[in-house]
């Protein structure tokens, strides 16, 4: 005969243990004094048993309510979702899903390592407790993974998506992300935005090794794809639903298009914004730009929207209040989103970080007009050593005195069809140098995928040849 969770924890609680419970079957307080071995067992196995309980009960409230629309080979997406971008070694022994492959691609890409060297919000902190931009993406993929399990999603597809969301993330964060869409608007490019840049990364720029040692593009999953190029969470929206339609991703003109294709995708959008808000105000906290003053007006808002709320505003509180009211709120015939208190309250702390945190004049080590100068310089200097045809050639001369040069120019070598092209380079070809344009572009990807020292130093650099 089959046991409910329910049932089962009424016939667990007939066999509980006495001691340290009180008559509700509640642990009872206690003093350290006088206690023997033998009481502290017995009330050691009591709160084990509550929390047994406890966890019996959450079982029972989340029971995956979206677990028929998890993107799974039932789901009539299937097929279109672990379609992908370029073809991937087979390996007969491998024991991944698809979406666990795209996680692994992601993570063991050069484009990831970069990440713990990019800023989230406050560039170059001299506090090292401050968040990057690769923190940043493990707690997004953290709160995607715990919202998707109790909803009964994907976990693995959220990881994937989550892990790259950002990883065409420019250095210096947005401010970075203002300066190259200004350089590629004024030099006749496509407009520059980090979630596009993103699976630009991951579609044609980021590759990894095979088996024989060849260089091959990432390739991944459409899923995925779609996720990382939409998981813009600036727009406030609630109750999202994924859509329908396969779309050519790379003809997306801004972030917001679309919604994801998936739900998987939806959550990975939704997380992105848990994870910032509540963390970039303990950020400011540490480094003085908040004050008690500020918490208390924190506090404020949260019991405008919560009037029994008690304690302190911050990360750990945020997430719990997000996370557990998308959880208890979302269905399939809903949507993905908050109750209205907890969706006003997010939209209003979001407002409070805009304009006592980002926007302020002087919270960051560095401004944008340094954003400015350093990326605009290296667009500039590498811009005057176009030669056409004879790019390579003068790059190569160049790159004599001075490393940040070289390094440049072995860019150039991978991502266009020439002699020198190793035969290890199985990546896509993605510049023709007897373009100008094209060899901006070279330039504009080049930057975005550095970091903010290594921008610093290439700007150093370059200024003194």
């Amino acid at each position: 005969m089959q046991i409910s969770p329910v049932s089962k924890y009424n016939l667990y609680r007939k066999k509980l243990p006495a001691a340290g419970l009180n008559s509700t079957g509640r642990p009872q307080n206690f003093s350290a004094e006088g206690l023997t071995q033998k009481t502290i067992t017995g009330q050691a196995k009591a709160f084990s048993a509550v929390s047994f309980r406890a966890s019996l009960l959450k079982e029972t409230i989340f029971q995956g309510q979206f677990k028929t629309e998890a993107m799974t080979p039932k789901n009539p997406k299937w097929q279109l979702a672990v379609t992908r971008f370029s073809p991937l070694e087979h390996r007969k022994n491998d024991i991944r899903t698809e979406f666990e492959r795209d996680r692994n691609r992601i993570m063991h890409s050069e484009g990831f390592d970069r990440l713990r060297f990019k800023t989230q919000v406050f560039p170059m902190a001299e506090n090292d407790m401050i968040s990057t931009r690769s923190s940043h993406v493990i707690q997004v993929t953290d709160i995607a993974r715990n919202i998707s399990r109790k909803l009964g999603l994907n976990e693995d597809l959220a990881e994937a998506i989550a892990l790259g969301h950002d990883i065409g993330h420019s250095p210096f964060g947005h401010d970075g992300e203002k300066t190259l869409k200004a350089i590629c608007i004024n030099n006749g490019l496509s407009p520059f935005w980090h979630e596009k840049n993103s699976l630009r990364m991951v579609d044609k720029i980021l590759t990894l090794k095979n088996s024989w040692g060849k260089e091959n593009n990432l390739g991944l999953t459409y899923a995925v794809r779609d996720g990382i190029i939409n998981h813009c969470g600036e727009i406030d929206e609630n109750f999202i639903k994924p859509r329908d339609e396969f779309k050519n991703l790379s003809r997306l003109q801004s972030p917001g298009q679309l919604q994801p294709f998936s739900w998987e995708g939806i959550v990975v959008k939704i997380s992105d914004k848990i994870a910032y808000l509540g963390r970039d105000i303990e950020d400011a906290t540490k480094i003085g730009i908040l004050t008690d003053k500020n918490q208390k007006d924190l506090q404020a808002i949260m019991k405008k929207h919560i009037p029994d709320f008690e304690g302190q505003v911050n990360n750990t509180v945020l997430m719990n209040t997000f996370v557990t009211d998308i959880v208890k709120n979302s269905s399939p015939q809903k949507g993905i989103g908050f109750s209205k208190p907890v969706f006003d309250l997010m939209n209003d702390i979001k407002k409070y970080n805009y304009e006592h945190i980002y926007l302020i004049k002087g919270a960051k080590s560095v401004s944008q007009e340094q954003c400015d100068l350093v990326l605009g310089t290296i667009f500039d200097k590498y811009s005057s050593m176009y030669r056409g045809k004879d790019t390579l050639k003068f790059l190569d001369k160049a790159s004599q005195s001075s490393k940040y040069i070289k390094n440049f120019r072995n860019w150039i070598v991978k991502y266009t069809d020439n002699d020198e092209r190793s035969k290890e380079f199985e990546n896509a070809v993605i510049y023709d140098l007897s373009s100008h344009k094209d060899y901006k572009q070279a330039i504009v990807d080049y930057i975005s995928g550095m970091t903010d020292k290594y921008a610093l130093k290439t700007y150093n650099n370059l200024c003194n040849q």
